[in-house]
């Protein structure tokens, strides 16, 4: 709150005189009242300002306030001959006297009076200039006056038991607008009066009775009366009921539980006063809520004698209070106390003597307090809301500041649109965030719904959200921690509101690099790295996230910079990143992927390099396509390639030739020559042997003769070469070398099996037969193993053999029991042929059958055509009898079918 001073002191020289000369009465006696000059000057002041008579009797009764003192009879006299000189002086017929005894209604305009550099910055001068006056004609003084200016423009006053109503325009009396007998009077402050175009007014009347009138703009008509035991010195009224007081009780009427205004007993009894020291005062809180004034407490109550709250505790005994929400403006010996009413704490204290008397005067939003002494009125005006919150919060009284926003809400539930109320816990909300205290910052962040983005501007080095950490301190590396740990679990929380904006996720990001591991920071980014500009991989490495890195660089197709960086962390380039897998991840990215070829085969020859021939030769074989030459990862390209590279070498051209199928004689010789290096380098490689001598059955691509030739430098690969013999289709001479000089009989037969394979049944039977043969003459060599072998021949159903010229050229002497599976197999070999041609024969019978079946019923079928039919080609009629039908039955002149059928 803040003081305003509405006075100004002025000197004369004609009142000079009388001031220095009470200096030799300072031991008289009282003959004449301070107090009564008070009471001069305020009339004084009432004849017009612009006489300068209220300056100059101030700049007199201050000089008597300084010393207590008396004047004497002549003193008095100078004095009042004086006042009498400057009344004439300024054109006033009326005489002091007769002043003193009149009743004037003065309107006043006050404006601001400039204050000279001395003056106090807290307090501000008023002059009053008098624009109207009205004389009441009565008696007495004016001992209440009430204005009402919506909706009414309307003044309200009491003097001698009289109440009177004038305009407030220009205080013109509103005729047969009277009430006699009045002690006092209280006007409602209803709302929805005012916006009726009414109101309402309570009397006491001296006859102990309580009456209500009802005021509109032209006509004011009795409501009701009401019986009181004793006179009411003070009283109110609003929507809800009517309050009154005497001079020791409180009394309350509630008109929903009253029945009988009749009876003294319609009036309620709140509680009475015992100590006469206490002064009976109160005031309105809210519609049917008053506070009340008790022996050193204020008690809140309602009409029908309830309180809902503790009482208020005050310092020191109240002479006079008033409310203006929020607070409670209290009025003590030579103090002004100000309470707060959500807290019922004081919170200010003004130094002010000798006040006597405190009202509220409603200007604009903004409801000032009026406080007088005895040669001052003061205008104590508040400080809005808002600057009360705001050195609230900056004294870091921030529950204090909260529950005066939030009193401004006349319901809980405006609270949470209310803007004061949001602002002020975004303010404490960010204040209890750069104090450390998360919890319960998140907790107001919650409820105020703010946007992430506002928090960011609270944690320094935030911003720009693109930009890199600074080094932290460890000193504060824990508050970044438990800030940006709040941070990222509020956006979480909120990412069904939040996620939908562009930087939501970055931010994230960048969040995460303080206070999440870095597997955590892998796994977020593998989620959601469509979402993060590639700009933030410099940031990641920056911090040192080199494989996260890498992972938001491939989301963004930059394959080459993901590349590099695990290159870089293999080659050890790179501080040790525990999230990094290993070199595998480069292959399986390659593989994975179709990027650019160029880049993949220098990824695949980068892994030759360093030994990983593993990796390398899934890249080739994996992303083989074509074999021609603009492709890196050909056939040739890669043999060059990996040539020095012995085992992946073999890998690779096995690869080619088994899976590939790739039928270059370059790849078969030269795998065939790899396989030859690897038999003669060792003595004993029986598993290589069994590859070259399968390739050699099974390929048709190798150069047999230079193979051939190199296989014959050595005694070693007799088998070998009658796998070349045979290749050669020089089947004799390869069987001879397995009959004869290798004597593995079983061999020659599974060759003869592998060499019948894909061939027709007469190439099987000159196999077969060559086999025989070779068998037959070598059959006086080794009788039994020949035999053995040859009855195990013929009865091979792998095997075919024209069985008439097998049982030409067997041997006379043997047994027609050793021969009987032979016959058995001839015989059955001989019925299933015989068998099979019969069937073929009948099936290709009845298929003839039903062609001609089906070509006699096309010839039975009549086609009727007459002059009314055209052909679907040409639209002619048709004048031949003959035509094509088709399958759908259209029919055409056999000369468009042809031309359509060539067409």
């Amino acid at each position: 709150m803040s003081t305003c001073i509405r006075s100004q002191h002025q000197s004369s020289n004609q009142l000079y005189q009388i001031v220095t000369g009470l200096k030799q009465f300072h031991s008289q006696l009282c003959q004449f009242k301070f107090e009564n000059c008070i009471q001069d000057s305020s009339y004084a002041d009432q004849l017009d300002t612009d006489c300068n008579i209220y300056s100059r009797l101030r700049d007199c009764f201050r000089s008597l306030l300084d010393d207590s003192q008396c004047l004497s009879a002549q003193l008095k006299d100078q004095y009042t001959k004086a006042k009498q000189n400057e009344y004439q002086a300024c054109g006033v017929a009326s005489s002091y006297e007769s002043v003193r005894s009149s009743s004037i209604v003065h309107k006043f305009r006050i404006r601001d009076k400039a204050s000279d550099e001395s003056a106090s910055t807290e307090t501000k001068g008023y002059e009053c200039l008098c624009i109207g006056s009205q004389n009441l004609g009565t008696r007495k003084s004016i001992v209440k006056i009430k204005v009402v200016r919506i909706p009414l423009h309307r003044v309200f006053t009491l003097s001698d038991n009289l109440i009177q109503i004038l305009d407030s325009d220009n205080l013109q009396p509103i005729p047969n607008l009277k009430i006699k007998n009045v002690l006092t009077f209280g006007v409602s402050n209803a709302t929805d009066q005012c916006q009726g175009g009414y109101v309402d007014i309570c009397v006491s009347t001296k006859r102990n009775k309580i009456q209500i009138y009802r005021l509109d703009k032209l006509n004011m008509n009795f409501g009701y009366e009401l019986s009181v035991q004793d006179s009411f010195t003070s009283i109110a009224m609003d929507s809800c009921g009517i309050i009154g007081c005497s001079e020791t009780e409180y009394f309350s009427y509630d008109p929903s539980n009253s029945n009988d205004r009749r009876s003294t007993g319609s009036f309620n009894s709140i509680f009475k006063l015992d100590d006469p020291n206490t002064a009976v005062c109160f005031t309105n809180i809210s519609p049917g809520q008053y506070l009340l004034n008790g022996p050193n407490v204020g008690v809140t109550t309602s009409l029908q004698g309830m309180s809902q709250r503790p009482p208020i505790m005050f310092v020191s005994s109240p002479i006079d209070f008033i409310y203006s929400h929020p607070y409670l403006i209290v009025l003590v010996r030579d103090y002004i106390h100000i309470y707060s009413y959500l807290d019922d704490q004081l919170k200010q204290e003004i130094p002010l003597k000798f006040c006597r008397t405190l009202l509220t005067m409603q200007q604009e939003n903004i409801k000032n307090i009026i406080v007088t002494n005895k040669d001052n009125i003061y205008l104590l005006v508040p400080l809005s809301i808002e600057e009360q919150i705001e050195q609230l919060l900056n004294s870091y009284r921030l529950q204090e500041a909260l529950t005066l926003a939030e009193s401004t809400c006349s319901s809980i539930k405006q609270r949470s649109t209310n803007r004061l109320v949001l602002s002020t816990k975004k303010r404490i909300a960010f204040i209890e965030f750069s104090a450390m205290n998360v919890v319960r910052a998140l907790c107001l962040f919650d409820d105020i719904h703010i946007d992430f983005h506002e928090i960011l501007t609270q944690i320094p080095n935030f911003l720009p959200i693109n930009s890199s950490w600074s080094n932290i301190d460890e000193n504060n590396k824990n508050q970044y921690v438990q800030w940006l740990n709040a941070l990222g679990d509020y956006m979480t929380r909120k990412s069904a509101e939040f996620s939908h904006q562009p930087d939501y996720y970055p931010v994230l990001l960048k969040a995460y690099l303080l206070v999440k591991t870095p597997e955590m920071i892998i796994e977020f980014i593998q989620t959601n790295a469509s979402y993060v500009p590639m700009d933030y991989c410099k940031i990641l490495i920056d911090a040192q996230h080199y494989n996260a890195a890498a992972i938001l660089y491939s989301s963004h197709e930059k394959h080459q910079q993901a590349i590099d960086i695990w290159k870089k962390l293999v080659s050890n380039e790179y501080s040790n990143d525990d999230t990094f897998p290993g070199v595998w991840i480069l292959a399986k990215y390659i593989l994975e992927r179709n990027i650019d070829r160029s880049l993949e085969f220098s990824t695949a020859a980068w892994f030759l390099e360093r030994n990983e021939e593993e990796l390398a030769l899934k890249i080739f074989t994996n992303k083989h396509r074509t074999e021609s030459n603009n492709d890196p990862f050909s056939s040739q390209r890669v043999i060059n390639l990996i040539k020095t590279h012995q085992t992946a070498l073999v890998t690779y051209l096995e690869y080619a030739v088994f899976k590939l199928q790739l039928q270059t004689d370059e790849i078969h010789t030269m795998l065939v020559n790899i396989y030859l290096d690897q038999i003669l380098s060792k003595s004993d490689n029986e598993e290589t042997r069994s590859k070259l001598q399968a390739f050699i059955i099974t390929s048709n691509s190798y150069r047999v003769q230079t193979v051939l030739h190199r296989v014959n430098q050595t005694n070693r690969l007799k088998r070998e070469v009658a796998l070349l013999y045979g290749k050669m289709n020089n089947f004799e001479q390869a069987f001879r070398i397995l009959v004869d000089e290798l004597q593995d009989l079983e061999y020659a037969e599974n060759y003869c099996i592998a060499l019948s394979h894909g061939k027709s049944s007469a190439d099987r039977k000159i196999v077969a037969h060559v086999l025989f043969k070779v068998f037959l003459n070598s059959l006086e060599k080794y009788p039994n193993e020949i035999k053995a072998a040859l009855l195990r021949l013929l009865c091979n159903n792998e095997i075919e053999f024209d069985f008439i010229e097998v049982l030409q050229r067997l041997p006379s002497h043997w047994s027609l029991a050793s021969l009987s599976q032979i016959l058995l197999r001839a015989l059955r070999t001989y019925s299933y042929t015989q068998r099979a041609a019969k069937l073929e024969s009948s099936l290709v019978r009845v298929q003839n059958e039903q062609l001609n079946i089906k070509l006699s019923q096309l010839k039975r079928s009549n086609t009727m055509i007459n002059e009314q039919r055209q052909c679907k080609h040409c639209l002619q009629q048709f004048y031949e009898t003959s035509c094509v039908v088709y399958q759908d039955g259209i029919q055409v002149h056999v000369h468009c079918a042809k031309k359509y059928k060539q067409n």
